[in-house]
């Protein structure tokens, strides 16, 4: 027995009008103007970074992602950008 996809439909013009009603009533809805700047989440578009795959030693990854697991990638980016600079 499959399990069928589920209905989808569109709100009417009077529901639509309803929940336009309730977001501009709503205290949290943030009031979009030009002088506003658009803060985007995620990725940045354009190619600034390269995939690589490299082998890293485990005591290396378990110190580059303590004490938090996310952004280690950028801190070993970090690192490895200060270390090209130091002219030692």
């Amino acid at each position: 027995m499959s399990k069928r996809p589920p209905i989808i439909r569109d709100n009417t013009p009077e529901e639509e009008l309803a929940l336009r009603r309730s977001i501009a009533a709503d205290a949290d809805t943030a009031k979009v103007t030009a002088s506003r700047r658009v803060v985007r989440v995620g990725r940045p578009s354009g190619q600034t970074k390269t995939q690589v795959t490299v082998r890293l030693d485990k005591d290396l990854l378990e110190k580059l992602k303590s004490p938090e697991p996310r952004g280690w990638q950028t801190r070993l980016n970090s690192v490895l950008r200060n270390a090209l600079k130091d002219p030692a």
